[in-house]
């Protein structure tokens, strides 16, 4: 099917906004159990760290079965995997609200994982055959801004949710967004024509250039970096001059602002430069954020403005590096931004586990430092990948 430019076709707006909104019940369904943990551990008779697992489990569901799924279901054309995973998805849901125990609640966010791990790329990869290639930076923004608006404001709605109505309700507002999702995709969502071969081996040799392989382990680098201290951001503002300070929601919300505009800056960033120097910029910003926030913490003021910037950045890169990586597998998009999805969860884990063994030697206060070293990584790492004659599109 040919590129359909994006201001030629009435409906190339909408269903953007449609797949968008599906990223946005994703994220939402992704991270919010964080923010009812206590409501979830209260009513189903579980230990607060046991019922915490259920993110950790959500996560490496998603890691693990992102690629699989996108090698079972490539021989389907696109609209029918992103109609089937939104469907599970959905169902999934249904499960959580009605989960009359812990173990029941568990298998269904594995089971929503199948279904976010199967919809995200595909609807990531969609985008090249429903706008035009100077458009394509702005429409994966599009899409995978539901994801950032779902950290920005979902989840903080999401938590209040759960806290006021109850945790099940949380999940029932999921099912509605999935099922809006699905209704939309149902009435604009043309018929995709599926990728083409899908042996294992074809897909394999795609991914072992070496341009794809430095450009996954950028994503790898700079989540990791990240994740190493905002997994423990709370605890880092709570060792210094916010602790007798009700700023946390107000801190947070500066890093979900900068989030939101570094996602859409990076759309028309990538489409009026290229994907190269919005990569390059967004992890050497963040990494610079990271180092100052070890030494600025200590002000209100100073550590919100660090944190909008960290937002901007921290949500700056993975439209350019998805931007890049469907320019170099065009023919397998879904299977290699798959894989990115379980490279960025890997480094999210990765990244929460490494803060981890770190405060329990040194303190919370200097995470900072660690997630810059390792953002020192992802940028010599972008200086690799980048090595070259500059390609079309970076």
């Amino acid at each position: 099917m040919s590129a359909i430019a994006l201001t030629d076709d009435a409906r190339s707006r909408p269903l953007l906004w449609v797949l968008g909104l599906g990223t946005f019940a994703i994220g939402i369904d992704a991270f919010v159990v964080a923010g009812v943990l206590g409501e979830i551990a209260r009513d189903l008779t579980t230990p607060i760290a046991g019922t915490g697992q259920l993110v950790t489990i959500f996560a490496v569901s998603y890691a693990l079965l992102a690629p699989i799924s996108a090698w079972a279901l490539a021989g389907w054309s696109r609209r029918s995997v992103l109609l089937l995973a939104m469907t599970v998805f959905v169902a999934a849901n249904v499960l959580s609200t009605l989960a009359p125990s812990f173990e029941v609640l568990a298998l269904s966010r594995i089971l929503a994982a199948l279904g976010a791990a199967s919809y995200t790329p595909q609807a990531v990869a969609a985008v090249s055959e429903l706008v035009s290639p100077e458009r394509k930076g702005r429409a994966l923004s599009v899409v995978y801004g539901g994801m950032t608006v779902a950290t920005a404001l979902g989840v903080p709605f999401g938590t209040w949710i759960g806290q006021t109505l109850g945790w099940r309700a949380t999940f029932a507002t999921v099912v509605v967004l999935g099922l809006l999702t699905l209704l939309g995709m149902v009435i604009l969502l043309p018929a995709l024509a599926a990728p083409g071969s899908h042996r294992l081996s074809d897909r394999l040799s795609a991914i072992t250039k070496p341009q794809v392989l430095t450009t996954l382990s950028i994503t790898f680098l700079a989540a990791l970096s990240e994740h190493t201290a905002y997994s423990y951001i709370s605890v880092i503002l709570d060792g210094t001059g916010f602790a007798d300070l009700p700023i946390h929601p107000v801190a947070l919300a500066f890093f979900g602002v900068g989030a939101v505009v570094g996602n859409f800056a990076a759309g028309f960033g990538t489409d009026r430069f290229g994907n190269r120097p919005v990569i390059l910029f967004a992890v050497a910003t963040q990494s610079v954020a990271l180092l100052a926030l070890a030494f600025l913490q200590s002000n209100p003021l100073a550590a919100c403005l660090v944190l909008l910037v960290w937002g901007i950045a921290g949500w700056m890169y993975l439209v350019p590096i998805q931007h890049r990586l469907l320019d170099l597998s065009k023919t397998y998009g879904a299977f290699t931004v798959s894989l990115n999805s379980s490279v960025l969860y890997l480094g999210i884990g990765g990244g929460g586990a490494l803060g981890g063994a770190f405060v329990s030697i040194f303190p919370p206060d200097q995470l900072g430092l660690l997630g810059f070293a390792i953002g020192l990584l992802a940028l010599a790492n972008a200086l690799l990948a980048f090595r070259g004659k500059k390609e079309k599109g970076e």
